[in-house]
């Protein structure tokens, strides 16, 4: 009986792997090369957009096509990553020496850092703004640029420890030497040790449930200050406040997605995965590459999904794109194209930009000339005589 269940069970446990590694491939092969190219083209038009004429006036829209430029930085360094290393067997980081290992590991984390607390950015300036309508939507033509420079100098030093301490070698089968892009709790260096075990946490908390949590709360006032109890300004003008509430649903959108789709993925993810531990069984095996491929795709799809988030939540999003990509433009010099649609065309009025003809070689349409020119003759000599006049 035993011998006869057995063949059969290691069959179906050869075609249940044959499946897996069909659908990892399908995922890390086909879908995360979707992400890259879509993500990064779809963030670049989202910050191409946000930056035009009529949405750059706002920081809100200034820091989230930031953002946008920060998830294209994402997806070349975390996914291309994932996708080179889980679909192709390809370990980008571990080509060269040490230095390249910690230069990627570090700029990858920065980047993540960065798109995290850019959303938090965001969302208080936003919360600020709700509770005061002005005018002009921006004071500071440079607070921006500071607050990017002041956030990426703090990130940096929060990263240091990956451009100092990252990647091991390790011995692998037949006496082969590996370098280990990440940090290993079994080498003999006391900070590989330690970073090993506290840079998942440390990772965990201030990537991810600090600024989840700031984004939310700031978000449930923004909610509360602009659409529930909205501030009422009379110098504002009606249009000015739906345009304003359209860019607060553009950045909700997004905050939105990064809590729904970032947060739990990377933390069950952060709980689960550790690429030091041993599996028991080939069921626990087959669970945690499952686990893997879920948390991954919630949490790259966030960084490819911008442009989607921004295009569904604002009207004013749609419009800019509908004219940045149709060629749309309103004619700048509309006095001017008006004033010709009130005067008729060449036919009917032929004495407008009549050829001027020189010696005495005229046409019959002359006329016309001969007789404006009378006028013109006549109201400067009456003008004459009452300068004439009033002056003698």
């Amino acid at each position: 009986m035993n011998n006869s269940t057995s063949p059969n069970h290691s069959t179906s446990s050869l075609e249940e792997w044959g499946s897996l590694l069909l659908i990892n491939r399908i995922v890390y092969r086909g879908y995360f090369l979707f992400l890259i190219m879509a993500g990064t083209c779809g963030n670049l038009l989202t910050a191409i957009t946000l930056l035009r004429v009529k949405l750059r006036k706002y920081t809100t829209c200034q820091f989230m096509a930031v953002c946008a430029l920060l998830n294209i930085g994402v997806l070349l360094t975390n996914t291309l990553n994932m996708m080179l290393s889980q679909g192709y067997d390809i370990h980008l980081r571990s080509q060269f020496d040490f230095a390249w290992c910690r230069i990627n590991a570090f700029v990858a984390q920065w980047i993540r850092g960065m798109a995290s607390w850019i959303l938090v950015i965001v969302a208080f300036d936003r919360f600020q703004q709700s509770k005061t309508i002005r005018r002009t939507p921006t004071k500071n033509k440079h607070t921006v640029l500071y607050t990017i420079i002041i956030t990426g100098l703090i990130l940096l030093l929060l990263n240091l420890h990956y451009l100092l301490f990252t990647g091991n070698k390790v011995v692998l089968s037949e006496n082969t030497t590996f370098l280990a892009c990440i940090f290993d709790k079994y080498s003999e260096n006391n900070f590989q040790k330690f970073f090993a075990s506290t840079s998942t946490w440390q990772e965990l908390v201030t990537y991810i449930i600090l600024p989840c949590i700031l984004a939310l709360i700031l978000n449930i006032f923004i909610i509360q200050n602009s659409f529930l109890s909205p501030i009422n300004n009379e110098y504002l003008k009606s249009r000015s406040k739906s345009r304003t509430r359209r860019v607060t649903t553009m950045l909700l959108a997004s905050n939105i997605g990064f809590l729904a789709l970032v947060a739990p993925a990377q933390i069950f993810y952060a709980l689960s995965f550790d690429p030091q531990r041993g599996m028991q069984s080939y069921d626990e095996y087959k669970s945690f590459i499952i686990q893997g491929n879920i948390y991954q795709c919630l949490i790259n799809t966030y960084y490819a999904a911008s442009f989607v988030f921004c295009f569904a939540s604002s009207s004013v999003f749609r419009c800019e794109i509908s004219k940045l990509l149709s060629k749309h433009y309103k004619p700048k010099h509309s006095l001017g194209s008006g004033t010709g649609e009130i005067y008729s065309s060449h036919e009917n009025r032929p004495f407008i930009n009549q050829p001027r003809i020189s010696g005495f070689h005229r046409s019959n349409s002359s006329q016309n000339d001969d007789y404006l020119y009378g006028r013109k003759s006549l109201k400067r000599a009456t003008e004459s005589t009452i300068e004439t006049d009033g002056f003698t």
